[in-house]
This record gives structure tokens, sequence and C-alpha cells, in this order.
């Protein structure tokens, strides 16, 4: 039987090898072409039947989750116009066997192929440089792969849980030096088993959601710990077996005692009620020493005002959930691809991340409160909700949302549009106009904004090119990053209202102020390594590729796949109360007597804080502390909320110093103690 399947997978290979070879037209009528939900050149997601899928050759970026889970798929061929395989897009593929790879790909993306169990063998084509984090993580039956010389970045954790996995490479090659650390790394876990499946969450619980992760690619959902569960990984640094935890499977506790409503319960399971401080909020675990290691609680809801970045995500026991007077910030991803039905939004809020509701397949209604100030791009995209407007639904929620014609309005701020006019007058009343409410509308020609208009929303109307004409209203206050990028307005009048506009927010079109100019400012997305585009500046200082350290003697850094010049300052913070308030919602105490904390920012030549480093980590060392020298240290770091993690750490001693060298994805404050 074995055999007879490899000969089918032979025999599929060639025949996919023919497809790619027949005219776009043609190869396209293998599939069924209703199945491709494109946005642009990028497909958005594959809602067909077929077992062999040929993409077709319009297609250039598989975008995030394209082939989520999709069980039916057997065979995919993706043509040479493809460059680039997102997060996601083909995770949980259990039945795909076969992927023949285009020559015009460049990268295959964050847990592209995670969970392909029927996956049996791949090449990867000379044109890709880069395979991401967890790419083909848990492909259990991965037998083979070529990897060619010109993969020069491999993340480390690429081919975890392959474990029958054997590497094909040329000498001296970046392949060549992953295979052999891959390798040892199997050595020193001969016990390694396949992960224990997650079990479905019981009625009116909910799972464990991971430490927050970087850019637009959250990391999925791990399992309550249970006995068997591989809480940690051994490796090889520096000839010392190191232990690493998996932050991901900490212990994540609700912020207050009932901060959610029907069946949905903020306590994650395992974590005893009398863990939560049922009075302030602030519950965790009490430890001896304020580190414990890292046993470092985590919460979904932040200080009872910010849910946090992927509190919710993956999360498949929600239904109807509403959340408590005083949240004032939903983080990104918080929701996303979760099993919610319904969501209460109190009247207080004002942030919605990115994010935060996307691939909401159940959520059919929202209602925002009329406080929302901000709603950041793909925040509901994918959402039921959207969804369901965008192919000619309207609204059912008794009129707390409005449907007026082509635009989703409710509580003052449009969230949608999908009309295809060349003129558009945005409605009266409308306040805030969501991130990428109107992008990519190609067709519009003019725009006329209301007065009642405070917020244009980040990449609003990015993409419009026949844009020729836009009526700001008179009394807008906020611009944000992109609104109009690649519009065809040569010049336009800034009204005096205008306090704030953000980066490229009118491309190349000339600006001029009917009052004082308007303070410069830029959103979180510019703040991820990867969005360099959104970042604006002349050149990178002419430096060499690579990371200058400053401010603490002694200190170096490397940044994964390093193409410019960065500069990273790590200095004594004069301010450390961030830290100070991240380790008494903890632990419900203060700093450790003797921790060194330190403030880290790294930067281009943009000057703009690059916080969030995508699968490009950076590798940081510094001496150790004095006072600190001959003891074991730990390091802790703040993540985008604010809370305390741990971070992956060895002090070794080098030219009879020592060094405590550390890797982030994250870049934020950190501490450094016993």
């Amino acid at each position: 039987m074995k055999g007879k399947k490899r000969l089918l997978g032979a025999l599929m290979v060639i025949a996919a090898l023919i497809i790619m070879q027949v005219p776009g037209t043609e190869a396209d009528a293998s599939t069924s072409a209703s199945g491709f939900q494109m946005e642009g050149s990028t497909l958005a997601r594959y809602r067909g039947t077929d077992k062999n899928v040929s993409i077709p050759d319009t297609v250039q970026t598989i975008g995030q989750g394209a082939f989520e889970d999709d069980m039916n798929i057997e065979l995919v061929v993706l043509p040479n116009s493809v460059k680039r395989i997102e997060a996601y897009a083909f995770w949980g593929c259990d039945n795909l066997d076969t992927v023949v790879l285009g020559k015009g790909l460049s990268e295959v993306g964050d847990y592209a192929f995670t969970n392909c169990t029927g996956l049996e063998q791949i090449s990867i084509p000379s044109t890709v440089t880069s395979i991401g984090r967890e790419a083909f993580k848990d492909c259990t039956n991965l037998k083979d792969i070529t990897i060619p010389p010109e993969t020069v970045n491999i993340h480390e954790s690429a081919f975890d849980g392959c474990t029958q996995l054997t590497i094909h490479y040329e000498n001296g090659s970046a392949a060549e030096k992953y295979a052999k650390d891959f390798y040892e790394r199997q050595k020193e876990m001969p016990g390694y088993e396949e992960p224990v499946p997650t079990p479905a969450p019981s009625e009116g619980t909910e799972q464990v959601t991971p430490t927050p992760a970087p850019e637009e690619t959250p990391v999925p959902t791990q399992a309550p710990v249970e006995e068997g569960v591989v809480l940690g990984t051994t490796h090889i640094v520096g000839n010392k077996a190191v232990l690493f935890l998996n932050n991901a499977m900490l212990r994540v506790l609700g912020g207050e005692p009932d901060q959610g409503s029907g069946n949905s319960s903020v306590d994650a399971p395992g974590v005893d009620s009398g863990d939560v401080d049922e009075g302030g909020g602030s519950g965790g675990i009490g430890t001896d020493d304020g580190l414990a290691g890292t046993d470092i609680p985590k919460y979904r809801i932040v200080d009872g005002h910010t849910v946090a970045d992927q509190a919710y995500y993956r999360n498949t026991g929600l239904e109807d959930m509403a959340l408590a007077d005083g949240i004032v910030r939903i983080g990104e991803f918080s929701f996303a691809r979760s099993s919610l039905t319904s969501i209460g939004l109190p009247q207080g809020l004002e942030h919605i991340g990115y994010g935060a509701f996307y691939h909401c397949g159940q959520l059919a209604d929202v209602a925002l409160p009329d406080s929302v100030m901000c709603v950041e791009p793909k925040a509901f995209e994918h959402s039921l909700w959207v969804d369901s407007f965008l192919a000619g639904g309207s609204p059912e929620d008794g009129g707390e949302s409005a449907e007026a014609g082509d635009f989703l309005v409710t509580g003052g701020v449009l969230v949608a549009y999908r009309g295809d006019s060349k003129e558009v007058a945005v409605p009266e009343g409308v306040r805030v106009i969501a991130g990428e409410a109107f992008r990519g509308h190609t067709e519009m020609e003019r725009v006329a904004l209301p007065n009642s208009l405070l917020v244009i929303g980040e990449g609003a109307f990015e993409g419009c090119t026949g844009l020729g004409e836009i009526a700001l209203g008179k009394n807008v206050e906020e611009i944000k990053d992109r609104a109009f990028l690649g519009n065809g307005v040569s010049e336009i009048s800034i009204p005096a209202s205008v306090k704030k506009i953000g980066l490229q927010a009118f491309g190349n079109t000339v600006l001029t102020y009917e009052g004082a100019e308007a303070e410069y400012t830029y959103e979180p997305s510019a703040t991820r390594l990867a969005n360099e585009a959104y970042r604006v500046y002349d050149g990178i200082d002419g430096g060499e590729p690579g990371v200058t350290v400053k401010g603490l003697e002694g200190a170096s850094a490397a940044l994964e796949g390093a193409a410019g010049s960065y500069v990273l300052t790590v200095e004594r913070p004069e301010d450390e109360s961030r830290m100070e308030s991240a380790f008494q919602r903890s632990f419900q105490s203060g700093v450790p007597e003797g921790m060194a904390i330190y403030n880290l920012t790294l930067t281009d030549g943009s000057g703009i804080p690059l916080m969030k480093l995508g699968n490009r980590a950076l590798d940081v060392e510094i001496p150790v502390p004095e006072g600190l020298q001959g003891r074991r240290l730990r390091v802790v770091a703040l993540d985008a909320n604010g809370q305390l993690e741990a971070v992956e750490a060895e002090q070794i001693t080098m030219d009879g110093r020592e060094v405590l060298c550390f890797r982030l994805d994250y870049v934020s404050m950190i501490g450094v103690g016993e």
C-alpha cells in the first residue's frame, strides 16, 4: 500500500509539472474558478473542493491562511508568478502530500506548512531566500527536503518536530549549517515524540493562549499544560546544554474575576479561582523570589483596561461575550480566528487593534460604542459581519448599526465600503473611518468627507490611484499613516482643524496648511521591522550592514538577515515604573532587589523604534552587571502590553568576563537578576 502511494505521488508530481507548462487559462480549468477568492494579486482564500489545485498565474502571493485546515487538498501547484507564501497558508492540510513550488518564490512564511502531516518530500527553488518560523513544524512524515545555497535565512524552528527528515544541501551553504545544527538538536532529544494533540476545550472553559508573537503572524494556541506535554527543549549553545522553556505553555489568568459573560470564562483552565485577586484584579502566582524562573503568569485582561494581544486567539470555546466596563483598548489579534458569535463592547472603548477580530467566521454582528476613536487595519476583516455586508447583506442588530447604501457604519465608525462609484460622499455622522476601509478602490475619482469626521484611519484610502479630488471636511483632527497614499492629487490644503498627520499620509502630494503645521506621528505598524516601506528616511546612514550597539560598553548584537545598518541603544532608564508595574501585576511585589533594568531601543535611519521583529530575531550579548557576577541569572522582558515574560538566555564566560546571551523578537525593557 505504501509503495502504491509513492507511485501515485510520483505520477502526481509529473502531472503537476505538465500543468505548469500549460498556459494559465487552461491550467485554471482544472480547478473551480469560483474557488479562488482574490484580493488584487493575493489569493486570500481558496473555497473550492478539488483535491488537485493549480494556482492561477495571476497570483503573486498566497495569503495568510488561504488553504488553512483544507482537508480535501492533496496536490498543489504554484506558478512562477507566486513570490511569497504567507503565514498559515497551508496550516493543517493533513492530506496534502505533494507540493510543487514555482521558480519565482522568494519566501516561505511563518507556519506556512505547519502540521501538514501527509507531506513526505519537497524541493525548495533556488529563488527562495527565507524559510520562516515553524514553516514545516510537525510535518511528521516529511522525509526529504532539498534546500539550495541561495536560501540563506532558515529559522531555527522551521523543521521542529520533523523527526524523520533528511536535509539535502550543498557544502558551505547556510542549509548545511542549519542541517548540522538540526541533527545535533535531534540527538539532544532522543525521547522526542509527536506533540500531544490539543484537546477540545470542554464547555465553559478556554484554552491557554500563548505569549504574544510579532507582525501580523501570531503563534498558534497551545493546549493547557498536562502530563506528557513537552515544556522545554534542550539546545547546544557554546558547547553547553541549555534548557529553553516553552513560554507559550505559561498559565494565562483573567485580569479580573468576571470579565466575560455568557458561556465564556476569563480564567484559563487549571487555574484555581484563588489565584485571582478578587479585589484588585491583579491576581497572580505567589513566589518566594518574585521571579520563579520562567513561571510567569500572564493576563488576558491587563489592569482592567486592555484586552491583551492574542488574548483569545484561536479560542474555540467562545460564543457570546461581553467586555466589562473600563476596557479602553482591544489588542492585536485578541479574538482572531476564534469561535466568537457576538461581542458586547462597553462605552468608553477607544481603540481596536490590528486584526482584533480577524477571521471571526461566526461573528455575525458588532455594535461599536460612540467612544471608539481608532479601528486599525484588518480589525474585522473576514468576520462574518463584514463578509456578509460586502457580499450584499445588511446588519442584523435591530438598529444599532446603520447601513447607508454602500457604507457599513456603527457608532459613528465607517467600518467597510462596498460601492464602485467614481464619486463618493461619506455620510454625515461618521466620526471615524476605519483602517483600510476604502483601500484599493481604484475606480474612485472624488471623495467628499463630512464635517462630522474627526479621524481618517491608517491606509483608509491607500491605493485609490484614480482619486483626483479630496474634500477633507472642516473638522478633521487626525489623518493616520498612508491614509491617502497613492492618490492622484498633486496639491491639497490641510484644514486648520488637523492636529496630527501620519507617515506618508498623502504620499507625494504637496501639503499646504490653512493653520499651524500638524504634528507628524506614526502608527504601531511602522515599528514592525518588516514594514520598512512604511517608514520614510533618506537611506540608512551609509553604515555597514549589521547592528551597532550604543550606551552600554561591552555589549554587542546581531540581527538575522540584516541587509541594512541598525543601532541598538542599551541604557539604564530614568523611569523604571513600567517594570515595577509588571512585577506588581504578576507577583504582587516590586522589582527584585539587585535586578538591573535596561531599556533597549532598536532604530534604523528613520529614527522610529523598531519593536516587532517578526522572524528576524535580535541576538544580544551584554556584560553581566556589576554586583551580579558569579550568580545564576535570569532575563525577563516586557511584551507589547507591558506584561512580564521570560527570555531565553545563556550565561557564559568570554575572554575572562561574564556575558549574558539572549534572543529577542520584541524589543523593549528587560530586567537581569537572580
